[in-house]
């Protein structure tokens, strides 16, 4: 099992991605299902390590709404077919953003790693 530390650093590169990818314009994000694929899947990316995060770390970092991100990844799994689009990129480029500097500072608050995997 991947431990909290390796799990947030796989949220730092699925934001990355998001943030590297998500064009400036919703016309820009519609006129490339390429895109839009990439976002949504880095999306889901970030809510799958969000809900596999220990207990104790989101309780001692109530600030991050770790719900809501777990609801959107299995909003996006279960409902694949009914992707809200403007939800995706609403969530791209409102909430990845802040998500991205929120995650840091807890990265950046742990202890080194004596044995990585």
């Amino acid at each position: 099992m991947r431990r909290d530390q390796l799990l947030l650093e796989d949220i730092l590169d699925a934001i990355d991605e998001v943030l590297d990818v998500t064009p400036p314009s919703r016309d820009e994000f519609d006129a490339s299902k390429l895109v839009q694929s990439h976002v949504l899947r880095h999306i889901q990316i970030i809510g799958e390590a969000v809900s596999r995060l220990s207990a104790d770390l989101k309780e001692r970092h109530p600030e991050v709404p770790w719900r809501s991100i777990a609801g959107m990844r299995h909003a996006i799994v279960h409902a694949y077919y009914q992707v809200d689009w403007n939800e995706v990129y609403g969530a791209a480029t409102r909430d990845v953003p802040p998500l991205k500097s929120m995650i840091r500072a807890i990265v950046d608050s742990l202890p080194p790693e004596e044995d990585a995997e």
